[in-house]
This record gives C-alpha cells, sequence and structure tokens, in this order.
C-alpha cells in the first residue's frame, strides 16, 4: 500500500464524488446507520475551493430578533477575547455550527427528534450561523 504522500495511480475509473453504494448490487440486508450528506463539499480534488457564487447582502433592521441574536453572540465571543468579524473566528464558528447541523441531520434521519423538532432546532443553528453577517 503507498503512503499517504506518494501519488496515487488512476485505474481508468474517474468517479467524481464519495465512493457510494453499486447500483448493480443489491443492498445489504442491514446497511447499518447512515448519515446522509446534504451538500457537497466546495473543495475540488487537488484541495481547492471551487468557486462559488456570490451571496446576496441582507439587510437585517436594527432591533431585530436576528440583530439581538447576532449581538448576544458577538458578545459571547467579545468576553472569550476574540470577535465573530474576524474572519478566520467566523469561519472556524460556522464550521462549527456545519457539525451540529449535521448532527440535528443525523438524528433526524435515525428518528431521534421528529421533523417539527427539527425544523425548529434548524432554525436555530441558522439564526446562529448568520450572525457574523448581521455584525
Amino acid at each position: 500500500m503507498p503512503s499517504s504522500a506518494e501519488p496515487v495511480h488512476h485505474m481508468g475509473n474517474d468517479t467524481t464524488g464519495p465512493p457510494g453504494p453499486n447500483p448493480d448490487t443489491p443492498p445489504a440486508p442491514n446497511p447499518g446507520r447512515v448519515i446522509p450528506f446534504g451538500r457537497r463539499s466546495t473543495r475540488t480534488g487537488q484541495g481547492r475551493r471551487t468557486p462559488q457564487p456570490a451571496q446576496p447582502e441582507r439587510v437585517v433592521a436594527p432591533g431585530s430578533p436576528e440583530q439581538q441574536l447576532a449581538e448576544t453572540a458577538e458578545a459571547w465571543f467579545l468576553k472569550r477575547g476574540t470577535s465573530l468579524t474576524d474572519e478566520t473566528t467566523a469561519a472556524t464558528y460556522r464550521a462549527t455550527l456545519d457539525l451540529v447541523q449535521l448532527m440535528l441531520d443525523g438524528s433526524l434521519h435515525e428518528q431521534i427528534v421528529g421533523e417539527d423538532e427539527h425544523r425548529h432546532l434548524t432554525g436555530m443553528v441558522r439564526g446562529l450561523r448568520d450572525a457574523p453577517d448581521v455584525l
């Protein structure tokens, strides 16, 4: 087996995306637990990000619940010596919330939470995730 530092030689089976079930093979009787991934990575095979469309600028009314939530999150970070206005901090914050969303999606898939709870919690995570954009 080659080390991870050695290049991988293609065998002519170029595929896009992660390996998945073979459509010619019937599924296993007990495939185990699976967490579905709803989004594809924005990285290419060489580790570079693919271009993303520009997001429209969000306009949030002063004093709105979104503004209050963003200010609360920012105060939490400021008490810890950092800020959501810092790009690195904001990126790590969003990545963490993406992981929380993945956990929620898996909980829905495994029927640990119902549709209503998932929708409510997802809305809360989205509100938190938008905080850096509101500041």
